[in-house]
This record gives C-alpha cells, structure tokens and sequence, in this order.
C-alpha cells in the first residue's frame, strides 16, 4: 500500500502536535529498588493515607504533590493521584514522601 503524499505532511504534524500535548508520565522506580520485603497494600474499604510526595518528571524538575499513599514497604511507597489526563500512579523512594494531615510523621 502507498502512502498519500498529498496529505502526508498534515496528519504528520497533527500527530506531532498530540504528541506534544499528551501529559508526560513520571518517572517510576525500577522493580529491583522495591527490596526483599512485600509490599503492605491498604486494605479494601479504607482510604489511603493522603501524602506529600516528590515525584520526578522525564521532562521537568521533581515537584512535591498532594497525593494518596497505596502501598509500600521499608523502601518504596506507591502514590496514586488525580493528573489531568486521569488517575496517575507512580513508585517514589519512601524518603521522599510524608504524611499531609500529621507532619511530625514519618512515610506511611
């Protein structure tokens, strides 16, 4: 099948321009930083801890965010929160998260 060279340069550009627009993901941690320990989940029914954390972004600085606490460990802590694409969820360092309603606490 040939390609439409008539059209070609058009829907190039509305693609790059979707993908300039789409909202970046953070960046995560990789499985091997979780430890040996399991991850402790919050059970089903209650709600996550509200949090502070440091999330890192591909393409801008880390910036502090209100999030929710989903689970973790002695290392690790997952945070989930409202972005404006929908629902985002990342692994961040358990240092570089702290609790919102209890400041003199540590991560969950």
């Amino acid at each position: 099948m040939t390609k439409n060279r008539r059209y070609e340069a058009h829907y190039d550009a509305l693609n790059d321009k979707r993908i300039a627009e789409a909202p970046a993901r953070p960046t995560t941690l990789p499985a091997a930083a979780y430890g040996p320990n399991q991850l402790e989940w919050v059970p089903t029914g209650r709600s996550a801890p509200a949090v502070w954390a440091w999330v890192s972004w591909p393409d801008r600085p880390a910036e502090r965010i209100p999030a929710f606490a989903r689970g973790w460990n002695d290392r690790v802590v997952v945070v989930a929160w409202d972005g404006p694409g929908g629902a985002i969820d990342t692994v961040v360092w358990r240092n570089a998260v702290t609790r919102r309603n209890a400041p003199s606490n540590p991560a969950p």
